[in-house]
């Protein structure tokens, strides 16, 4: 069994593309993408890698933005809603649970994963949202909810979209705004050999 899941995601709503990749440790996840997107005319590429625990709970985040210049953000994550940034607290997001990154499909897996709705069943959460170009770190309000077996509403203000995700949870059609056109693998529970977050191809 592969050990590792890949997607391809094609942005609708602005010109965009995304190789992903999610794989099992043993006390948890990782996730990896890169991203290349357009935005007001630059070209950006954006590498990120997410640590979550088993019941996916963030606890580590780094991201890389390359506009000309290079940028990183650094996060810090215990599980119980508190968030660090290079040592010092964020209290804008405490108690968030979630990270959520701007410009990528990627993160809505981690409250489907960590909830385990039934179908029908709504719930609110709130995600230490990392905002893209300017990697400011806000607090979202959002929710999810669960229409079928493959489909969630997810909304956040006056934004509504209808997510469609694979056994997995991984998103595969994020309303008019991204798509998946090519995947591999399967998303393993675990893992022998757990893979450090700079084993992920991120940061070089």
């Amino acid at each position: 069994m592969s050990k590792r899941r890949w997607i391809l995601w094609q942005g609708l709503s602005a010109p965009s593309i995304e190789r992903f990749i999610a794989s099992a440790s043993d006390d948890g996840f990782e996730l990896s993408g890169l991203i290349l997107q357009a935005h007001d005319d630059t070209p950006y590429v954006v590498r990120y890698a997410i640590r979550v625990d088993g019941n996916w709970r963030t606890r580590e985040v780094q991201v890389e933005l390359e506009d000309g210049g290079r940028r990183i953000l650094g996060l810090s994550a215990d599980a119980a809603g508190h968030w660090s940034h290079e040592g010092r607290p964020l209290n804008d997001v405490e108690g968030c649970l979630d990270v959520d990154l701007e410009w990528s499909p990627s993160t809505n897996t981690l409250p489907i994963r960590r909830l385990a709705l039934a179908i029908g069943e709504t719930r609110a959460v709130t995600a230490a949202w990392i905002r893209f170009p300017s990697l400011e770190v806000e607090r979202l309000d959002q929710s999810y909810e669960r229409l079928d077996q493959h489909r969630y509403r997810y909304r956040s203000g006056h934004f509504t979209a209808d997510l469609t995700v694979g056994d997995d949870s991984l998103v595969l059609q994020y309303g008019v705004n991204w798509r998946g056109v090519a995947t591999s693998g399967e998303l393993a529970r675990q893992t022998s050999t757990p893979a450090s977050i700079h084993e992920i191809d991120i940061l070089h």
